[in-house]
């Protein structure tokens, strides 16, 4: 027996024991100081936009003032900043009233969206499926409720994995029974989606053939970004990491044909992903964010798609040293109810309001986390109040008071939340209801607590 030899292993196994707990003990110290400068570099951002914004408002002001003008641009301008001042009223969604298990079986849902009624949740998932379901019923008594619900959602392959999804806005009376999905392929699906919800039986029969070239709506070089509806024209905008965005005009559609009569409105073509988009000014305007630009750009529909630029740096584009470069992309921009600001959603940790149509930031919002590699997403109460938003280091749904810029909730697994990162969030336009999708497998539908 070699005893020294024995003894020798033991005193090695020891010291490396010892040797592993300083250095865990040291990883822990640096992820605490990582952190630490992670909000320092937070707090910089902040302060360097109050010093650009201080920056452009001091040109505005000796520019004018060189023109003999008295009172400054700067003071002109209605920032909107008053429409926030009072903090919200406390009214807002944060009962998880259904929880809707394994919504695409064993597959991740990746996104959501709710009809116009209310009454259908659309999910898109990573097994190539739109699914809708009609989520009321899951309110009965008993568990079981909520696995019924799921059970008998319909069921539309779309042959790619599914990132986003819209359902078609009802306005001036006018309804379009029909349901939107971007996928990975490329391709922009439309499905029936009507009251008659036996006419087609089978889900793929929902999706509807066009009469465009390709014969299945519409198709993109690469995988589509993100997908949004006019809210006063039967019209679809889509937008591709290749760069494109194309409006189509979307017509009738038959049921029991399967087929739905489509348009191209126009194609726009651009030098970086269209990573964000949203039409403002009741349909007239289309706003969208290119990656790599510092502006958001508008287009008047009305007017020949001219264009025009904001800045994304409290300043009009070309102005200003600052103006060429951002230290953020845009991943999700949302109008208010009321359409006078948009919510954007950011990679850096940030989210912010803008008065619509202007460079002016009237609040920055912060306390999450979401970077390059994020899937950042966002929606308005009906109230315009508060704002919700995911984060990538918190398996919850924050709310933040757009008037103070403060947290004031985290929805999370406490509160009967996901127990996954929180995908996407969708809020009704119209009533106290939020969606959202987890990669816990689940959707929830969020009501207001009476």
């Amino acid at each position: 027996m070699d005893l020294l030899g024995d003894i020798g292993q033991a005193d090695q196994l020891t010291s490396t024991r010892t040797e592993n707990k300083v250095l865990q003990a040291k990883v822990k110290e640096l992820t605490v100081r990582v952190h630490e400068l992670k909000a320092e570099n937070e707090a910089l951002k902040a302060e360097v936009e109050l010093y650009r914004k201080d920056y452009a408002s001091s040109r505005i002001s000796s520019s004018v003032g060189d023109e003999g003008g008295g009172e400054s641009k700067e003071a002109l301008v209605d920032d909107g900043a008053d429409d926030f001042v009072t903090s919200g009223n406390g009214l807002y969604p944060s009962d998880p009233a259904v929880t809707l298990p394994h919504i695409h079986a064993t597959a991740n849902p990746l996104c959501c969206t709710l009809h116009p009624d209310d009454s259908l949740l659309a999910t898109g998932g990573a097994d190539s499926n739109l699914k809708l379901c009609r989520w009321g019923s899951a309110l009965a008594p008993g568990d079981a409720s909520s696995v019924k619900a799921v059970d008998e959602s319909i069921i539309i392959p779309c042959g790619a994995p599914i990132i986003c999804c819209a359902f078609a806005q009802v306005n001036r009376g006018r309804g379009l029974p029909v349901v939107a999905a971007g996928c990975m392929d490329g391709s922009v699906k439309l499905a029936y989606c009507g009251l008659e919800m036996d006419a087609p039986k089978e889900g793929r029969l929902r999706i509807l053939k066009s009469d465009l070239e390709n014969g299945y709506g519409i198709k993109h070089g690469k995988y589509v970004k993100t997908i949004c509806w006019s809210p006063s024209e039967p019209i679809l905008a889509s937008a591709s990491a290749d760069g494109t965005v194309q409006l189509t005009s979307v017509g009738s559609v038959d049921s029991e044909a399967s087929t739905v009569s489509l348009k191209v409105v126009q194609s726009m073509h651009f030098d970086g992903a269209v990573e964000s988009m949203c039409f403002v000014n009741n349909g007239n305007i289309f706003c969208c964010y290119v990656r790599g630009t510092s502006y958001l750009s508008y287009f008047d529909l009305k007017d020949g798609c001219k264009q025009s630029k904001m800045s994304l740096n409290g300043g009009a584009a070309g102005n200003g040293c600052f103006d060429e470069h951002v230290s953020f992309a845009i991943l999700s921009l949302l109008p208010s109810p009321n359409g006078e600001y948009l919510a954007a959603a950011t990679d850096s940790s940030r989210n912010f309001i803008m008065k619509t149509g202007t460079d002016r930031i009237v609040r920055n919002l912060y306390g999450h986390k979401n970077d390059g590699f994020s899937n950042p997403k966002i929606a308005w109460s009906s109230n315009g109040q508060y704002l919700y938003g995911n984060s990538q280091d918190e398996n919850c749904v924050y709310v933040w008071d757009i008037a103070s810029a403060s947290i004031v909730k985290r929805l999370d697994k406490s509160d009967g939340g996901h127990s996954g990162f929180v995908r996407d969030i969708y809020s009704s336009r119209s009533t106290d209801t939020v969606a959202s999708v987890s990669f816990d497998k689940a959707a929830k539908i969020w009501l207001r607590d009476m």
